[in-house]
């Protein structure tokens, strides 16, 4: 009887611990959570070189979600409230008058991610650790900084408005939000306009790779200059490409597509270039631009495909970002920059 009377004190001891611990541990933000957005913070210099005017991570709160609350770090304080967004990704999200970055601590993400088995091209590939989680909150900084400061393709949502609208779809009102509805209606459901992209996608991933190479190689302006003729050749396969999918589109569905590849592309390309400063440019190459030209369904090919236009606008119209501000899709910018 004492056995299982001392089993039983032991069961119950374990979990008044394991309850203690999971009340007390969510209460706190962890030294690792801490060090991350340091670390993130200590790179603006190096973002700085990007050439996106006056973007600062420092300008957006960042919460980090651990389940239940919110840790903000802002303005040289960290603050914990009741959480405003149960996440299981990195999100820009309205919080009253101002745009958040939110995204979950690494171990709110470990424990997601064992719930849900997994996810692709997470777990079973370069994996999300320490540096994963400083580009993800550049990327979503990154998203806070358009919101804030520019009105896309010409449109300026408010942080209100933006709550009213997904307030609005959680209670199954007007559909406001409905860019993956319409990529995948006119895209990814229809044989010729997806056969079209995926060649699209081809073509920049392969100019990608010719650019890249001379870089890898050590090439100058000369090397490139020799090779402008055949960069040109497929950028111009491309834009006809382009030009002949578009038309079997309904304008929703391009704009659709022209909007999600700018806030996106551009995002990801912060992301990625954050990433190469912390894991170094093999790894960053390995991770981002060996699959540059996977096409998936939805949203997810457009974070590439803008990946691939500012990282070709990188190299043939190096001072782009002088004059962006997000007023044109990364095709007119190519354009306009007389490299399309």
């Amino acid at each position: 009887m004492r056995k299982y009377r001392n089993q039983i004190i032991a069961v119950v001891l374990g979990m008044v611990l394991f309850v203690s611990w999971l009340w007390t541990g969510k209460r706190e933000i962890s030294g690792e959570d801490k060090k991350i957005y340091e670390e993130a913070l200590g790179l603006q210099e190096q973002v700085d070189e990007l050439g996106f005017g006056e973007f600062c991570l420092a300008d957006y709160p960042v919460a980090m979600y651990d389940g239940e609350w919110d840790h903000v770090f802002y303005d040289g304080e960290i603050k914990r409230r009741k959480a405003v967004l149960e996440t299981f990704a990195g999100t820009a999200y309205p919080v009253e008058d101002h745009f958040e970055v939110i995204v979950p601590t690494l171990e709110q993400f470990d424990s997601l991610l064992s719930l849900a088995g997994g996810v692709e091209g997470i777990v079973s590939g370069s994996g999300y650790g320490a540096k994963e989680q400083v580009a993800t909150i550049w990327h979503e900084a990154f998203h806070a900084y358009q919101l804030t400061d520019h009105a896309v393709l010409g449109e300026r949502i408010t942080p209100e408005e933006m709550q009213e609208g997904l307030e609005d779809r959680m209670e199954g009102g007007e559909e406001i939000l409905s860019e993956e509805e319409s990529i995948v209606k006119e895209v990814d459901e229809n044989t010729d306009v997806r056969n079209r992209l995926e060649k699209e996608m081809g073509l920049l991933e392969d100019t990608v790779e010719m650019l890249r190479a001379d870089t890898r190689e050590g090439n100058g302006a000369a090397d490139l200059a020799e090779h402008i003729d055949g960069i040109q050749e497929m950028v111009l396969e491309y834009r006809e490409c382009r030009r002949e999918r578009m038309a079997k589109m309904t304008e929703a569905a391009r704009d659709a597509e022209i909007r999600c590849e700018l806030t996106e592309g551009t995002a990801y390309y912060v992301e990625y270039s954050v990433y190469g400063m912390t894991a170094g440019e093999k790894t960053c190459e390995e991770r981002y631009l060996e699959n540059l030209g996977r096409y998936e369904g939805g949203r997810g090919k457009y974070y590439r495909t803008g990946l691939a236009k500012c990282l070709i606008l990188d190299a043939l119209a190096p001072g782009w970002k002088e004059t962006f501000d997000f007023t044109k899709g990364l095709d007119e910018v190519l354009t306009a920059c007389g490299r399309m």
